[in-house]
Parts: C-alpha cells; sequence; structure tokens
C-alpha cells in the first residue's frame, strides 16, 4: 500500500515537473477558482431559507421579539426597517407558537380586546372611551388587511346619547392611510374603505367618512364621496367609453391605410344621471258588473204660504185679488251612485346611468396614402362603427393631412441599434463564453494527457537490458563525459577510438532495436544528474 502511495506520488511530482510554469499558473487558477466556488455552493446550499416571522411590527413589539429570539440562541435578520422579523422557514410556526403563548406581539391596538381589562369600579365615561378605543383598534386591523394599506389610523366621533332631543347628531369617522411604495387607490378601493368604515359604526353613512393617505391627499370627504384625487367616476366612464369606440374606428382605418397611416379622436358625453318615474293608469272593462249601486229619492208636496225674505220679484208681490205670493208646490229629486271595478297599472321607469348625450369623431390620414380615397366612406364606415346618430346632434370630421414621422423614425432606429447592439453584445458574450470553457477544456486535456503518459511511461514494465561490461563501461563514461564542464582530451580520445567504435556500434543497434527501454534509462540518468 505505501509503495503504490509512494509510486502515485512520485508519478504525480513527476508529472507536474514536466509542465512548464504557465501551465502551472493555469491549473493553479483552474483549482483555486473550483474550491471558492464550491465553497460559495456549499455555503448557498446549507443556508436555511428565511421567511417572515411577523411583519408590520410596531417598534415595541419588534423589539420585545428580537429580545426573546436573542435568549432563545434563534438567528433572525430584520427588514423593511426593523417591521418585519425573517427567520428560518421550517421555525417559523414553533416560534409563533412560543411568542404567542408570551403574549408576543402584543400590539398597539387591541381592539376588543380592551374591553377585557375593565374592572368593577370602571366609570362610565371610562367604558366609553374603551369602547371607542376597541372600535379604532378593530377598524384599523381590518384596513391594514386590505392590499396596499401598510399602515391605517381611524378615529371615530362618536355623539354623546340625549333622550329630550329632536334631531339626534350623527356619528363621524377620520381614516389616514399609510400606502406601500408606488401604490394608489382606486375609486372602488377608497368606496370599500368608507363603506367598511360606515358600516361598523350604528347611524354613519358613507358620507360621512373622510379618507386620506399619508401625503395629506383628501381621497373622500363628507357630502363629496370619492373626490377626483382618486379618479373620478364619470372621466372613467366617459375614457372606457372613448377608448372602446376609437379602438373599433381605428380597427377599420389600420386594415385600410396600414398601421400608423391614421388617427381617430372619439369625444363622448355620457349621461351618467339617474332618473326614476312612476306612473298610473286606469281602465274599465265594458260589460264588467259594479262593485256597488245605491239610489236616493226625496218628495215634497205642500200648500202656500207667506214668504218671508227672498228677492223681490212679480212671484212675490199680491195679486188683484190681495193674496199674498206663493201657492202650492210640489218637491221631488232622485239620485244614483254606482261603483264601478276598474283596473290599476303602477309603472316605474328607473333610468340607468351612462347613456350617451352626443358623439363628436375626429379622424385624421395620412396624405401621402389616403389622397385618392373618397372621404365619404371613410366618413360612413367610421360612424358605423362608433354607432354615430346625427338625430343626437353627434358629429364627424374626416381630413387628410401629411404626417410628421420625425420622431417615430428617428425611434425606429434607435430602436435597431440597440437591437444591433444587443445581439453584438450577445454574441460576443458567447465568444468570450465559449473560449474561457475551450482553454479551460484544452488546458484540463494537456494536463490529463501529460499526466497519462508520463505514468503509463513510468509504470510500463520494462524487460532487463542485457548490456555488456563493455557496453555498460561505454555508456557510463559517456554519462560521466556529459557531466564534465571541460571536454576529455581529444589525444586520449584517439586512442580509445577504435576500441570505442565497436561499441557504440553495438550500442546504436540496441538504440535502433528498443528505443523506449534505452530512453527510459537515459531519462534516469538525467534525473539522477539534476538531483
Amino acid at each position: 500500500m505505501k509503495t503504490a502511495l509512494a509510486g502515485t506520488l512520485e508519478r504525480a511530482r513527476s508529472a507536474f515537473a514536466t509542465i512548464s510554469l504557465g501551465q502551472k499558473v493555469v491549473i493553479g487558477l483552474l483549482l483555486a477558482g473550483l474550491l471558492l466556488g464550491g465553497f460559495f455552493f456549499s455555503r448557498w446550499i446549507t443556508t436555511p431559507t428565511q421567511a417572515p416571522l411577523f411583519s408590520n411590527l410596531s417598534s415595541s413589539d419588534a423589539a420585545a421579539i428580537v429580545e426573546e429570539l436573542n435568549a432563545g440562541g434563534v438567528a433572525y435578520e430584520l427588514s423593511d426597517g426593523g417591521q418585519t422579523i425573517l427567520v428560518a422557514k421550517d421555525a417559523v410556526y414553533d416560534l409563533r407558537l412560543q411568542m404567542s403563548g408570551k403574549g408576543l406581539p402584543s400590539g398597539s391596538d387591541t381592539g376588543y380586546a380592551l374591553l377585557d381589562e375593565q374592572g368593577i369600579t370602571t366609570s362610565e365615561f371610562q367604558q366609553q372611551v374603551t369602547y371607542q378605543r376597541a372600535l379604532e383598534g378593530e377598524l384599523s386591523r381590518t384596513l391594514k388587511s386590505l392590499e396596499g394599506v401598510q399602515q391605517a389610523i381611524v378615529h371615530v366621533a362618536l355623539p354623546k346619547e340625549e333622550v329630550f332631543v329632536r334631531e339626534k347628531a350623527s356619528p363621524t369617522a377620520s381614516v389616514l392611510l399609510q400606502l406601500t411604495a408606488g401604490t394608489t387607490l382606486s375609486g372602488e378601493q377608497i368606496q370599500a374603505v368608507t363603506n367598511l368604515v360606515s358600516s361598523s359604526v350604528p347611524d354613519m353613512s358613507p358620507d360621512q367618512v373622510t379618507v386620506t393617505d399619508a401625503s395629506g391627499q383628501v381621497l373622500a370627504s363628507p357630502g363629496a364621496g370619492v373626490t377626483a384625487a382618486a379618479g373620478d367616476a364619470r372621466s372613467q366612464i366617459e375614457l372606457e367609453t372613448q377608448t372602446r369606440l376609437a379602438a373599433n374606428a381605428q380597427q377599420i382605418l389600420d386594415r385600410v391605410l396600414g398601421p400608423n397611416r391614421a388617427v381617430v379622436s372619439v369625444r363622448a358625453d355620457v349621461d351618467l344621471d339617474q332618473r326614476e318615474s312612476t306612473s298610473k293608469t286606469y281602465t274599465y272593462d265594458e260589460g264588467t258588473p259594479p262593485t256597488s249601486e245605491s239610489t236616493t229619492t226625496e218628495n215634497y208636496t205642500g200648500a202656500g204660504g207667506a214668504i218671508v225674505g227672498g228677492v223681490l220679484g212679480p212671484e212675490n208681490m199680491p195679486d188683484a185679488a190681495g193674496n199674498a205670493g206663493g201657492g202650492d208646490s210640489t218637491y221631488t229629486k232622485e239620485s244614483s251612485t254606482t261603483n264601478n271595478s276598474v283596473n290599476e297599472t303602477m309603472t316605474v321607469e328607473q333610468g340607468a346611468p351612462g347613456g350617451l348625450n352626443r358623439l363628436t369623431v375626429s379622424v385624421v390620414m395620412d396624405e401621402a396614402v389616403a389622397g385618392n380615397l373618397p372621404q365619404g366612406q371613410i366618413s360612413a364606415l367610421v360612424s358605423n362603427a362608433v354607432g354615430l346618430d346625427q338625430a343626437r346632434g353627434d358629429a364627424i370630421t374626416v381630413a387628410s393631412m401629411p404626417f410628421d414621422t420625425t420622431a417615430a423614425d428617428q425611434a425606429a432606429a434607435e430602436m435597431e441599434a440597440a437591437r444591433e447592439a444587443e445581439a453584438s453584445e450577445q454574441m460576443w458574450s458567447m465568444i468570450r463564453t465559449g473560449g474561457i470553457a475551450a482553454g479551460i477544456a484544452l488546458v484540463v486535456l494537456v494536463v490529463w494527457l501529460r499526466s497519462r503518459r508520463g505514468g503509463q511511461e513510468i509504470e510500463e514494465d520494462y524487460e532487463p537490458l542485457e548490456l555488456t561490461d563493455d557496453m555498460l563501461a561505454e555508456l557510463d563514461r559517456i554519462r560521466i563525459a556529459s557531466t564534465r564542464e571541460a571536454p576529455i582530451d581529444n589525444a586520449a580520445a584517439e586512442l580509445e577510438a577504435a576500441e570505442r567504435q565497436k561499441v557504440r556500434g553495438e550500442i546504436s543497434a540496441m538504440v535502433s532495436e528498443r528505443p523506449d527501454e534505452v530512453a527510459a534509462m537515459l531519462r534516469g540518468w538525467l534525473t539522477e544528474n539534476k538531483s
């Protein structure tokens, strides 16, 4: 075992000694890169995955949790300005249970948990204030769960309950939202905030909720609803209508003239008023029996008498015989009442908002391609595409003008140059990467071939050379002569030339027949001389 190990080490040392200094440097850099890459890879593999333990923590809760983690020797990381604590992913749930058992995070607004802290001696005022704080805390916690809301502060003003009052004051609320970076709430989201707050407080309407963001921008105010800061609903509906109609017309023009050869602009006057009308209609069917019928008759008969009072006239004047006016009279009155069944119909009509009051359309075509096109047909096509109604007062204008394509051409040239630069950079990056990989592979291949060839030459078992004493003496003399600084005397060499000629001939023949064995022996002599 030791002999084999020593032989392996000797072969490695011999192979390393045969390569040049540059190859040694390349091999050293390659090994250092492999070791460094393996170190970082193993460290990346062994590093545990981090996951949030708690987020959106107050400073007091974060400090308490960090203190508990330090006491338990748990590794952690802080992010998001100290509001988020990251721990190993496989330990998140266990740590959450441990922290919950210790009452962490306690939270600055504990909601209805404040009501559990009241005692027997709590006054009515304290109970009212605690209830208001609990309500505000619950609302803040609810609003923080909305997407894009980082922090929420809610203040509720509850009027004092009084008995002998005619008009009762309504509760109000104010909401301050701190949004995450780059987040803007839409009108529907702000409406959701106002509805959540108003629905949580008795007798509160959404119009009594004020919503602002951390920058001081009013998103909703009492009496104004959702303000223009959050997006006007009318403008949004008009924009959607205009975009849809313009896209219909632009699609036709692009097919006729080509892309970027025409521009369509649509202005829509949208009616967002909501109307409700109620009408009643009564009908009677002939031949229907009446529901009720009644008849009243009055009869009167009596002698005449002096009539006192009345209007002066011939009927009240005495006649020639001296008789006073007024004689016998008879009175008869008859009336009837019939109640017929009548059909009653009530109709309630509600007009949904979103109708169009008027449309105006403008079409501009590039003169270079629209010179010979009939504008009348273009106008008719666009009118049908957007649903133009002239009876409603809609109007359309079609014109052909030369387009300025300087900016478009410049942008196209810049995009083409950027595309070519990116392609060139990718090509050179691939060439560099391929060259480095090929160089490393070539170095590894050369080192492997050299080590294999050296190992084969060293490990190969050769049969011992059968040399005579004269041949050994001549080879030994040649070896010693190669190490001397001064050459041997020429006179002595001439005297021995005849004797050595024969031995050299035998050595030459042996080198021609068995070159590998001779090369191995000479290599061993050279190694001994160097050492």
